[in-house]
């Protein structure tokens, strides 16, 4: 009598853990949308050294300070076609910053009025005058499973 009345109340009353209200179950149920940006780079004078990728959302530290980076990476600069891949990344809007630390000492090397002896690149490849270009003028959308850029390196 005891176990029918037992199988009776568990059957009127699941256990299901805590209740969530509308706005926590819409929280569990919603993924954030992401993708993966392939980033191919082009033109580099030579092979040695490594290549150093910065990806940023924000404009603060673009495009030289890698530690306000969103995502960064180190690869060698030896590969048959240099690439890095940013994986799992949010949808949104993001700036991308090449490097080619050709003496591997994890900075950029400027001559005496500060501009850059080792190669440089961002996305969208924009050409400037006078310093680096903005994040704006870098700034691209990831709306997709799978995005690819293309940065040709500069060797001032």
């Amino acid at each position: 009598m005891m176990m029918k009345m037992l199988l009776l109340l568990i059957m009127l009353f699941p256990v299901f853990g805590p209740e969530l209200d509308a706005a926590e179950e819409g929280s569990l149920l919603t993924v954030p949308a992401s993708g993966r940006i392939v980033v191919r780079v082009f033109d580099l004078r030579g092979r040695q050294g490594e290549l150093r990728f910065a990806l940023y959302h924000t404009k603060k530290g673009f495009p030289g300070k890698e530690t306000d980076a969103f995502m960064k990476a180190v690869v060698s600069a030896g590969g048959e076609l240099p690439e890095y891949v940013f994986e799992h990344v949010p949808f949104g809007a993001y700036a991308v910053s090449v490097r080619h630390d050709e003496n591997r000492n994890g900075k950029l090397d400027t001559n005496v009025i500060g501009m850059p002896k080792e190669g440089v690149g961002t996305s969208n490849n924009p050409r400037t005058k006078f310093g680096p270009p903005s994040f704006d003028d870098a700034r691209f959308d990831l709306r997709q499973s799978e995005l690819e850029l293309r940065i040709y390196m500069r060797y001032l």
